[in-house]
């Protein structure tokens, strides 16, 4: 039986209420994933959930929330063992959940992520992880945004190019401006980074490039070239905070709050200017 049907079959029978709704959702999102609403409940590996997993983080999805996907996976699992569909379920370890600093990259991460890529020996890796990289880190689109993105959503006009994105994650449209660092990137993906994208491929390559360039930092992941568009507009160019949430797509003030991270140079430079009044 496909994992889809026997969630859908069997739900009611582990979850009742809102619990019922949202746990349903979270095992079958993770029917969605990569092909695995092919997929027989006993073809599954802890490797899939872990990919799964890795793919949420890279989305912005906290640790914690991830647990909760991981919790309504292993709960469906473990009712297929118990109906003796299968012998075992898959086990995984689930993420540590830590508080600290948020999250966004130095210069000199960025610039080793791009030399890592680049000189990779796998030729996917090399062709495509630095241009994925170069447009995050300059649009601050997420990895999911820049998937979907299509020759036809790329436009010339007002001077600049611009790429417009449907139903977003908080269901608006927006338009996205294009710097020429992330158009020439984009144009080096063909207008269609998700044409030969694969999730297996991208996650194995970050896995990677994190133990090389900051092994043992589970926050750094590709999400945070988001947060580090945001904090560079905020700390470098001084935009504020409402034309920034417009460049992410946020509807209010407080989501982008999250996303601005204040540089201890800056910190240090409004000390400066604050003694010298």
């Amino acid at each position: 039986m496909l994992l889809t049907d026997f969630t859908n079959a069997n739900a009611s029978r582990i979850w009742h209420g809102r619990h019922l709704k949202e746990s349903q959702a979270r095992v079958l999102k993770f029917c969605t994933f990569a092909d695995h609403s092919l997929r027989t409940v006993d073809q599954f590996k802890p490797a899939d959930l872990y990919a799964f997993g890795d793919y949420m983080i890279a989305e912005g999805k906290s640790a914690n929330t991830v647990n909760h996907y991981f919790a309504a996976i292993s709960t469906i699992f473990n009712l297929a063992v118990d109906m003796e569909l299968i012998i075992h379920a898959p086990k995984i370890k689930w993420h540590k959940v830590r508080s600290g600093r948020p999250r966004y990259m130095s210069k000199d991460e960025i610039h080793s992520l791009d030399v890592f890529f680049k000189r990779s020996e796998d030729p996917w890796v090399s062709k495509m992880m630095p241009h994925l990289c170069t447009i995050a880190v300059n649009t601050g689109m997420r990895l999911g945004e820049i998937l979907k993105i299509k020759p036809e959503n790329v436009h010339k006009m007002d001077g600049g190019t611009w790429v417009y994105l449907a139903a977003t994650k908080n269901g608006d449209d927006r338009w996205v401006p294009l710097n020429d660092k992330a158009a020439a990137a984009l144009d080096a993906l063909d207008n269609e980074p998700g044409d030969k994208f694969t999730h297996r491929r991208f996650y194995n390559a970050w896995d990677v490039a994190r133990s090389k360039i900051a092994r043992g930092d589970d926050t750094f992941v590709f999400h945070v070239l988001r947060h580090t568009a945001a904090s560079t507009m905020a700390n470098e160019l001084g935009v504020n905070t409402l034309l920034i949430g417009q460049m992410l797509g946020h509807r209010n003030v407080a989501t982008t709050a999250k996303y601005v991270h204040a540089k201890p140079k800056t910190l240090q430079d409004i000390a400066r200017k604050l003694g010298n009044q």
